[in-house]
């Protein structure tokens, strides 16, 4: 009963997150140069924040207990990298591209991983799971190759990915919950 708990908490996280990444993916395709430039200014803010957040732990701790620890030198890289990311805006939004992308690459790594399960569990149609899984590695490799491609059209992509990962690990999710339902089923019927 407990394993089977941990196996809905797991799916209802898994469906959340598919939902998200569909959504933002929406958001992207629709508004991509916005989406850029705000998701670069709330990164240079959080930065900022742990820069601040930082040198206040600096300011309180008592120098004669905690000498040789380095919260202003941490603090004001912080709030130094925050200023660049704000004033450069450009140099956040070329890495963006990477980081989305290797989260597309690890959705389809863990399809992948679906796929062969299903295989070792001699279903059939283990290789439609597989098929979405090499799409989805595809996407992800695209997004950290960075092709010559504008900005816009590059976030596009993006959206692209992230609707398409969400959709398929959404399509994955209640597929594999539905054999395992199926398995659990099969196997008290037994017993």
């Amino acid at each position: 009963m407990e394993q089977l708990k941990k196996i809905k908490e797991v799916k209802n996280v898994s469906v959340l997150i598919a939902i998200l990444a569909m959504v933002y993916g929406l958001v992207l395709i629709i508004w991509p140069e916005t989406s850029a430039q705000t998701i670069c200014y709330i990164v240079a803010a959080m930065l900022a924040l742990i820069g601040l957040f930082f040198v206040i732990q600096y300011i309180r701790k008592d120098v004669k207990k905690d000498f040789y620890r380095k919260e202003l030198v941490f603090g004001l890289c912080f709030i130094a990298i925050s200023m660049v990311a704000f004033f450069r805006v450009e140099l956040l939004i070329e890495g963006i591209p990477i980081v989305l992308g290797f989260y597309v690459l690890f959705s389809g790594i863990v399809k992948l991983q679906n796929a062969f399960d299903l295989l070792r569990l001699h279903y059939s149609r283990w290789y439609g799971i597989l098929i979405l899984a090499l799409i989805n590695l595809v996407f992800g490799a695209m997004l950290i190759v960075q092709p010559m491609w504008s900005v816009n059209i590059l976030f596009v992509l993006i959206g692209c990915g992230l609707l398409f990962s969400g959709i398929t690990d959404l399509f994955t999710i209640m597929f594999v919950a539905s054999r395992i339902r199926k398995m659990k089923d099969a196997s008290v019927k037994f017993l």
